[in-house]
């Protein structure tokens, strides 16, 4: 069975208020959104890996680590109660808006 690519999509707000600051803090030497990177591109079946936030100092760590931040998340999905659903269709909305498109 074939598939197109694989899109890898790493969720990572600025606002956490149970730890704040988690998506930077090091853990052995390297923050949430390194290892999350780490383990995207390692997996093996990831074809392209994209870091959606509403932090710039985030969206820096991201692209540190080797991951395309293509847009930032806007407010309204960056709540504490935000589901995952609308953030995720709104990554893929904004990646068809700049000419990507999934298969």
């Amino acid at each position: 069975m074939s598939h197109g690519p694989v899109l890898g999509i790493i969720p990572a707000r600025g606002g956490s208020k149970g730890l704040p600051g988690k998506n930077l803090m090091p853990l052995a030497g390297h923050s949430l959104v390194a290892r999350a990177a780490a383990a995207a591109r390692d997996s093996g079946v990831v074809d392209r890996v994209i870091l959606t936030t509403d932090s710039s100092a985030i969206a820096d760590e991201g692209r540190r680590a080797g991951v395309d931040v293509p847009f930032m998340r806007p407010a309204a999905l960056a709540a504490d109660d935000t589901p995952m659903l609308p953030v995720l269709r709104h990554a893929v909305e904004a990646l068809e808006a700049d000419g990507w498109t999934a298969e």
